[in-house]
């Protein structure tokens, strides 16, 4: 059975390349770039082999941080693989620890594990300073990988049933966008530090490699120095680590299994009888009745809600560098930076239509309707906030004579934003969570072409709005006529760009929507 799913993992992996050919292109683009990445990262980790001093201080922290990383990444989808969740096994007569073992291994068959253990041979190499210190590097780092692995899929079953509830979500939501805050407020301090950093990492990697999190990571290190007591009290320590993860790991298996979820859908907040929701309240014109469907979609689609609820909270992040390393430029950006954001969002808009898609086609939209009215929503978003933010951004930052100039930037990445995804979503969608799903579910195969499709649609908002990004270099330098000139001028650039974008999109939309169609049912 182990082995069985080891296969069907592969062959998963092997669906990437045989969907469309921009799925594929994606694919091999990312491999490439994260395959040159994390080489570049093992080389820069096996060096460490030169110096043991610093090893016993950058390993450790590193480790630590790469299981930190298994541990949370889950709240943000990519931990959450569908192929890997155990109630789709609840109806198979699997053994339990049979089950685990092989859920297990086949995470290790995915771009991010062959990555850790690529990086994972750098760290060996690094230890290597005799025979003993090589051998408990391997097990040892073996042993750390494998228990950052196993906590991952153990976070994954556990969040996987909180989230099946509307509160589940907001709780998990609440909870990313805190770690959110905490590591950017420790980048920021330890960006402070200057000359007092590498004591800092000292103290800190001491203290870490006494935790659970760098056992395994600081034990080849007590041996290469000649201290193999430490180094083996270090090494049972990570061992039993693993062991209570795997047992805990089993534990939440075998309950899924036996007692598969089921999702309510009790708290969905569906209209009864003959009410039509938001789609009574709008004109009735198709134009009105894309917009309500789509403000349907945010008030009750959890994956809208997750996107919702993040958006507004991003930008007070400039706020940490502000207050920590006295950047006085970063609150001006909260209302461009909330422009940017609520513009780029729905670059992706039409795969969360899926098949739903083909009520517009089958009913006639034209393509200009369906491109206004998906704006409608962003655009109200954009009307309350983007002004407040920019507001609250120079008043924190004390530059109230740079309000105009702030202004201008938001409009136009606000009308960049809107052009590019008007095109964009017709021309490049790419998979989503289906309906009903987890907001943090990653579709198998969808990392490359989301990589593609996500730094296209921030290179041409940024690339649209570039003239005005230009005045703002000169505004922040003193130039008062640039600072003014930005106001009247992000507002011609953003409605422009905006219009054309827009007509852009709806004459490819008129020109595709079968072909559209047929993509997203591959997606």
């Amino acid at each position: 059975m182990v082995a069985h799913l080891v296969r069907l993992k592969l062959a998963l992996l092997r669906n990437i390349f045989r969907r469309s050919r921009a799925q594929a292109i994606g694919a091999i683009v990312a491999i490439v770039y994260f395959s040159v990445l994390v080489a570049g990262l093992a080389v820069i980790v096996g060096s460490f082999r030169g110096s043991l001093d610093a090893a016993r201080v950058v390993i450790p922290l590193a480790g630590a941080a790469a299981v930190v990383l298994w541990t949370v990444l889950p709240l943000f989808s990519f931990g959450a693989d569908p192929t890997l969740d155990p109630a789709r096994f609840s109806t198979f007569a699997v053994p339990h620890r049979d089950l685990a073992v092989g859920l297990i291994l086949a995470a290790l068959v995915s771009l991010p594990s062959v990555g850790s253990i690529v990086l994972a041979t750098g760290v060996v190499f690094a230890w290597s300073h005799t025979l003993a210190s090589t051998l408990v590097a391997v097990v040892s780092t073996a042993i750390g990988l494998l228990t950052a692995i196993t906590t991952s899929r153990w976070v994954c079953a556990v969040l996987t049933e909180a989230i099946s509830s509307r509160r589940g979500r907001d709780a998990v939501a609440v909870l990313g966008l805190v770690l959110l805050v905490l590591v950017g407020s420790a980048v920021s301090i330890l960006a402070n530090l200057g000359s007092g950093l590498r004591e800092a990492a000292r103290t800190a990697a001491a203290v870490v490699s006494w935790s659970p999190l760098g056992w395994a990571w600081a034990a080849p290190g007590d041996v290469a120095a000649g201290d193999p007591g430490t180094g083996a009290l270090r090494l049972a320590l990570a061992a039993g680590l693993l062991a209570v993860v795997a047992h805990r790991w089993s534990r939440v298996l075998r309950a899924q299994v036996e007692n598969p979820r089921a999702v309510s859908r009790s708290d969905s907040g569906a209209s009864l009888g003959d009410d039509l929701g938001l789609l009574m309240r709008l004109p009735g014109t198709p134009l009105g009745a894309v917009a309500g469907r789509v403000l349907t979609y945010w008030r009750r689609d959890p994956r809208y809600q997750t996107s919702m609820a993040m958006t507004p909270v991003l930008p007070f992040a400039l706020l940490i560098p502000f207050f920590t390393a006295d950047l006085v430029w970063a609150p001006l950006l909260m209302g461009p930076a909330l422009a940017f954001l609520i513009g780029w969002s729905g670059h992706n808009a039409v795969a969360y239509d899926s098949d739903a898609l083909w009520l517009h086609i089958v009913s006639g939209t034209a393509g200009v309707d369906d491109r206004r009215g998906r704006l409608v929503p962003e655009l109200l978003l954009a009307l309350v906030l983007v002004p407040a933010y920019v507001a609250v951004g120079v008043s924190v930052a004390g530059r109230w004579d740079l309000a105009p100039a702030a202004l201008g930037l938001s409009g136009a990445l606000l009308g960049a934003g809107l052009a590019v995804s008007s095109v964009m979503s017709v021309l490049l969608p790419y998979p989503v969570p289906a309906s009903g799903e987890s907001p943090f579910n990653a579709p198998p195969g969808a990392a490359g072409i989301t990589v593609v499709a996500q730094s296209l649609a921030s290179a041409g908002t940024l690339l649209l709005s570039s003239p005005i990004l230009l005045l703002a270099w000169f505004a922040w330098g003193g130039s008062v006529w640039a600072a003014w000139c930005m106001a009247p001028g992000g507002i011609v650039i953003g409605t422009t760009t905006a219009v054309v974008g827009t007509r852009l999109g709806a004459r490819l939309y008129d020109r595709r929507a079968a072909e559209l169609l047929s993509a997203l049912r591959r997606t």
